[in-house]
């Protein structure tokens, strides 16, 4: 093989780059921003991000990643749910987020003892534990804890 056909082979071998690095924020819809502001930083302890007095902007709530989920005021009370038959049935009401968390068995204990409207914990062999809960709103969520963290 010659030094022009191996510098082809080597480019046909290279997989391109995605143009889609990761995912900075999410937005969820609220019906009122002070009030699920307070409750997901009770519930989770999530810092809220300094926002100018007179902003009207929503909230920014800060995971433990870094990553910004903005809470926002949804004018037509919606969630960010929806209904699919492409992932647990017929009509499924499919959740928008999977947080990954550390410890997923205190977290399940922590949102019944609260009150939330939570699942039951799932094992899920290789994939790991699991769960959903919803928000104030309505909004639904899974739970994630890595298998090989546990």
């Amino acid at each position: 093989m010659n030094e022009k056909e191996l510098t082809v082979s080597q480019q046909q071998q290279v997989t391109p780059k995605p143009m889609l690095k990761s995912v900075l924020c999410n937005y969820l819809p609220v019906s009122n921003v002070e009030l699920a502001t307070k409750w997901y930083e009770e519930t989770f302890g999530l810092t809220v991000r300094n926002r100018p007095s007179t902003s009207t902007d929503g909230a920014i709530l800060i995971l433990g990643n870094g990553q910004w989920l903005f809470l926002l005021e949804s004018l037509d009370k919606r969630t960010a749910n929806f209904i699919t038959n492409q992932w647990d049935g017929e009509g499924y009401e499919m959740f928008s987020l999977t947080f990954e968390v550390e410890n997923i068995v205190e977290l399940h204990k922590r949102l019944r003892e609260n009150g939330v409207d939570v699942e039951p914990l799932v094992d899920y062999d290789s994939c790991g534990l699991q769960f959903k809960f919803k928000d104030p709103d309505g909004n639904k969520f899974n739970v994630w804890q890595d298998p090989t963290s546990a």
